[in-house]
């Protein structure tokens, strides 16, 4: 059946982990920070295709975890004996990823993070996430979990060129790759001439925890115009290590539905 992520599966999933590397290159875990399979507001239906290629001499099984608003499932697996150098596409991810896991879970109205984990650390991959509505969408790497890619105590991330008016609105998603800290994080909205948009909000973030909002509404500003901002994300409590939180960014065009990926760089 479908389950939860409990703890103990969680800790054996980070033991196996090479916990450094460099933020580009293939892993054994990859991250997709946003995948999702929901019904788009303006009609049509949002979903993520991923294209995963093998890198390794090895052929590649590949099992996934799902961190949703509210919980998270797996292990599940998704492909086994990728061959070397061979890439595989599954088109609506999380609607394959429903096929593998016979429980109760519709991932269909979801939207959340995925890992990719290959069987063990020598076997490494790489994924690509396309998230597309009819003619528009957007493209993002996976990425890994490293401390350049991930927030945490003496580590913030800024997420750049917020847009909110008429045209364009703006999603933001966290989720704590930790298996075992809990993570505060401090979120500031900030104008062009560095003054702060509305008031500054904190996200408690559990072992495994998604979360995905509007940064202008949770600053207390839902209809503040703004074309020129950016998002300041400090940890103020929590771990050190790579082991953080994972942020991504999108805007969305508010008449034709056309995205555009935000991805969370280094403050320093």
């Amino acid at each position: 059946m479908k389950r939860g992520l409990c703890i103990v599966g969680f800790l054996v999933l980070a033991a196996q982990l090479t916990l450094w590397g460099y933020d580009t290159s293939p892993s054994n875990l990859q991250i997709v920070p946003e995948a999702i399979y929901a019904a788009a507001t303006g009609g049509g239906t949002w979903a993520t295709d991923v294209q995963i290629t093998n890198f390794s001499s090895t052929p590649a099984d590949i099992t996934v975890y799902f961190f949703y608003n509210g919980g998270s499932t797996g292990p599940i697996l998704l492909h086994q004996a990728l061959p070397t150098y061979n890439c595989y596409e599954y088109v609506y991810v999380l609607a394959a990823i429903d096929s593998a896991d016979p429980g109760p879970l519709t991932y269909y109205g979801h939207v959340g993070a995925v890992w990719f984990l290959t069987q063990s650390p020598s076997v490494k991959i790489h994924v690509e996430a396309m998230t597309v509505n009819g003619n528009y969408g957007k493209t993002a790497p996976a990425l890994n979990r490293v401390e350049i890619n991930t927030a945490a105590n003496g580590r913030p991330m800024v997420l750049q060129h917020l847009v909110q008016n008429p045209v364009y609105r703006t999603s933001v998603g966290v989720h704590n790759t930790s298996p075992t800290e809990t993570y505060e994080v401090q979120f500031v909205v900030v104008s062009a001439i560095n003054t702060t948009i509305g008031l500054p909000f904190t996200k408690t973030l559990a072992p495994g925890a998604f979360e995905s909002f509007n940064p202008f509404a949770a600053a207390g500003v839902p209809t503040q115009i703004c074309a020129n901002c950016w998002l300041y994300i400090l940890v103020t409590a929590g771990g050190s290590g790579p082991n953080g939180v994972m942020c991504y960014g999108s805007i969305a065009n508010n008449y034709t539905n056309d995205t555009y990926a935000l991805i969370a760089r280094m403050y320093y």
